[in-house]
C-alpha cells in the first residue's frame, strides 16, 4: 500500500489534514503539562511521517529561558536543561515566524544539553515550528528524522497549522499552570497563617514550615536558623536533608558563610553555583545552588531560611519571591513564642504585658504610606495594658491601598494571639485578589473555627483607588467611620455593613463606596476613643470626636491624629483602660 495513501500513519489529503487538525484540536485541550507533553508527541511525529523524535521547548515568560517539556521524546519534568533565546536551535527558532528545515547544524549552533548530550554528527534532518499565540513567542517544537532529505512545502504547511493548534494549547497550559501555582501558594500561606496563630511550640511550627515549602519551592536540604544575639553564633533550629554525622561540623557566626551573610546584611540571595561563590561553606557535598532569605522582625534580622538543590542554577526569582513570604510568617511566629516561652520562664504578669505589648507591636505598621492626593497617618496608644487593636496598610497594588482598622475582644495574650490569627489570615485572602466581601466571609469562617465562642474581632477594611479617589470598604461591627466633607461642613458616616467577625460560622458583608475628594478627612478608629470616660463617668462619646476632626481640618493627617489623641487624653486626664488607635486619610 502507498505509504501516502492512508491516515493509518499520517494525514495526505486536504480532506484526511483537515480531519486530523480537528481532532488534533480536541485531543490537545489538556490542560496538564505532562499530559499535553505526551498528545504533543504522538500528534506531531504521526502527523509528520518520517521525523522520529520531539523536543517541545517552551518559554518562561518571566525569565525569557527556553525549558523542555520533552526532550527527544522523553517526558521532563524539571527545569534542566536550559536554553536563552538565541542559544541553540530552539532558542533561534523562538524568534522566528515560520517553520525551518536544517539538513545538518552547524558547529555555532549546536549546544550538547538540547540534543541530551548526543554528539552533532549524529544530529540530521531537523524542524523547528515556532509556537505562537496572538504574535507572542510561546516556545518551539523541534523535529528530527534520520536523514536529511526536506520535507515537502504542503507537509511543512500542515505542520504549520498543527504547531497553531499545539500554541493555544501550551498557553493555555501555562495559564493553568500559573493559576494553580498561585492557589496553592495562598492556601499554604493561610495554612501557615492558621498554624501560626495556634501553635506556640517552635520545634513543631518549624517542622511545619518546612513541609509547607517544599510543596512549591523544592528542595534537597533546607535549614531554618536563628542568631543568638549574646554570641552572635547561628544556631541549628529546624533542618532537613543533612548528614546527621555533619550537622555539628560545621559552625557559622554572623558574617560567615552564605547563612552568615544575609544573618548580617538582611538581603536575601540565590546563588546558581555555590562552588563558583566564595562565600559558600559546604556542609553537603552534593549542594550545587543554594537560596537564603532572612527573618525578620521589623528592623531586626533574627535569622535565615535557607534551602539548598542538587541541581546547579535551580532558583528563579520568584521562588526566592516565596521563600521571602514564608520567612516573613515564619519569622513572626518564631519571635512570637520566643517571647512567650519568656512569659513561660518568668511567670509574671508585668513581663506577660510586656511581651503581649511586644507581640502587639510587631503587627503594626513602620511607618505611614506615602501616595499622591492623599495624606495618610496611623497611630496606636497603648493604655499600658495589651489590648487587641490593630492598625495596618496593606499595598495591593501601585494604585490601591488596603487600610485595616480591628479590635480584638479582651485583652492580654489571648487578644494578640487572635489578632495574629486575623492579621495572617486577612493578608492572605488579600493576595487571592477576591472582592472585599468575600475576603470578610474567609477570614469570619477562620476565626469561626479557630477562636473561643466568646471571642470575635470587630473591623473596618477598605482599598482606597488613588487614581479614582475612590474608598471601597466593608465595616464588619466596628465603630462607623467619620467622613468629613470639606465642600458643604458635614460628617457623613461610614456604618456597620455585616456583622462582627467570629460569632457566625456564615457571615455575609455588603460593599460600600465614599469619594474623598480634596479637603475632605476620614477618620477611622476604635472604640477606645469613644469610649474614654472622664472623672464624671462621662464618655467622649462620638459627638466630641466629630468637633476635634472639624476643627482640626485644615491640619495634616499626622495633626490631626495628634489633635484627637490629645484632646481625648485632656478630657479623660490621661488614664484609660484601653488602647486609642486611629487612621486620618485627609484628600490633597
Amino acid at each position: 500500500m502507498n505509504e501516502r495513501a492512508t491516515l493509518a500513519g499520517r494525514a495526505t489529503s486536504h480532506e484526511e489534514r483537515l480531519q486530523f487538525l480537528v481532532r488534533a484540536s480536541r485531543e490537545l485541550a489538556l490542560l496538564k503539562r505532562d499530559e499535553l507533553a505526551r498528545k504533543a508527541r504522538d500528534l506531531l511525529l504521526r502527523a509528520s511521517g518520517g521525523f522520529t523524535e520531539l523536543s517541545l521547548w517552551v518559554l518562561d515568560p518571566r525569565s525569557e529561558v527556553l525549558y523542555p517539556w520533552t526532550l527527544c521524546n522523553t517526558p521532563v519534568l524539571g527545569r534542566r536543561p536550559r536554553l536563552n533565546v538565541g542559544q541553540g536551535i530552539a532558542g533561534q527558532a523562538c524568534a522566528e515566524e515560520d517553520p525551518a528545515f536544517y539538513p545538518t547544524i552547524s558547529e555555532a549552533q549546536y549546544v550538547p544539553e538540547e540534543w541530551g548530550g548526543r554528539p552533532r554528527s549524529m544530529i540530521q534532518g531537523v524542524l523547528t515550528l515556532p509556537l505562537k499565540r496572538a504574535g507572542e513567542p510561546l516556545g518551539v517544537a523541534v523535529l528530527t528524522k534520520l536523514d536529511s532529505t526536506r520535507p515537502p512545502e504542503e507537509d511543512l504547511s500542515f505542520l504549520r497549522e498543527l504547531s497553531i493548534q499545539l500554541a493555544i494549547a501550551v498557553g493555555n497550559s501555562r495559564i493553568y499552570a500559573e493559576a494553580t501555582r498561585e492557589k496553592v501558594q495562598n492556601h499554604l500561606l493561610l495554612e501557615l497563617g492558621t498554624k501560626i496563630s495556634v501553635s506556640l511550640d517552635t520545634n513543631q511550627l518549624l517542622e511545619q514550615i518546612l513541609d509547607l515549602v517544599f510543596q512549591v519551592v523544592r528542595y534537597d536540604a533546607a535549614g531554618i536558623y536563628l542568631v543568638d544575639k549574646k554570641t552572635q553564633w547561628i544556631n541549628q533550629q529546624a533542618i532537613r536533608g543533612y548528614d546527621p554525622n555533619r550537622e555539628d561540623a560545621v559552625r557559622l557566626k554572623v558574617g560567615r558563610g552564605l547563612i552568615g551573610w544575609v544573618a548580617k546584611t538582611g538581603r536575601p540571595v540565590i546563588v546558581p553555583d555555590v562552588l563558583r561563590d566564595e562565600r559558600y561553606v559546604s556542609a553537603r557535598t552534593q549542594t550545587r545552588s543554594e537560596m537564603v532569605a532572612p527573618l525578620r522582625v521589623g528592623s531586626e534580622v533574627i535569622g535565615a531560611f535557607n534551602v539548598e538543590s542538587d541541581e546547579p542554577d535551580a532558583y528563579e526569582p520568584e521562588d526566592l519571591e516565596l521563600l521571602m513570604t514564608f520567612a516573613s510568617q515564619a519569622a513572626v511566629a518564631i519571635e512570637r513564642t520566643r517571647l512567650h516561652a519568656e512569659v513561660l520562664e518568668t511567670r509574671s504578669l508585668e513581663e506577660e504585658l510586656s511581651i503581649g505589648q511586644r507581640i502587639q507591636r510587631t503587627f503594626l505598621p513602620e511607618r505611614d504610606p506615602k501616595v499622591p492626593n492623599f495624606d495618610i497617618a496611623g497611630a496606636n496608644y497603648s493604655s499600658g495594658l495589651v489590648g487587641g487593636d490593630y492598625y495596618d496598610y496593606v499595598r495591593i497594588t501601585e494604585g490601591q491601598l488596603g487600610i485595616v482598622v480591628a479590635d480584638v475582644s479582651g485583652k492580654g495574650i489571648p487578644a494578640a494571639l487572635i489578632m495574629a490569627a486575623f492579621r495572617a489570615s486577612l493578608i492572605a485572602e488579600v493576595r487571592n485578589n477576591y472582592a472585599i466581601r468575600t475576603i470578610f466571609a474567609k477570614v469570619n469562617k477562620l476565626l469561626w473555627e479557630s477562636v473561643e465562642v466568646d471571642r470575635f474581632v470587630t473591623a473596618i477594611y477598605g482599598v482606597l483607588d488613588i487614581n479614582a479617589r475612590r474608598f471601597t470598604y466593608v465595616n464588619a461591627g466596628h465603630n462607623p467611620g467619620l467622613l468629613y466633607r470639606g465642600a458643604t461642613d458635614t460628617l457623613d458616616t461610614l456604618d456597620s455593613t455585616g456583622p462582627l467577625l467570629g460569632t457566625l460560622e456564615t457571615a455575609t458583608f455588603k460593599e460600600k463606596q465614599v469619594e474623598i475628594r480634596r479637603g475632605d478627612v476620614l477618620a477611622l478608629y476604635t472604640d477606645g476613643i469613644t469610649e474614654s470616660m472622664n472623672e464624671a463617668k462621662e464618655l467622649f462619646g462620638e459627638d466630641r470626636l466629630r468637633d476635634v476632626i472639624r476643627s482640626r481640618k485644615e491640619g495634616s493627617a499626622a495633626e490631626i491624629v495628634r489633635g484627637i489623641r490629645e484632646t481625648v487624653g485632656a478630657f479623660s486626664g490621661g488614664e484609660s483602660d484601653d488602647d486609642l488607635t486611629v487612621v486620618v486619610i485627609k484628600g490633597m
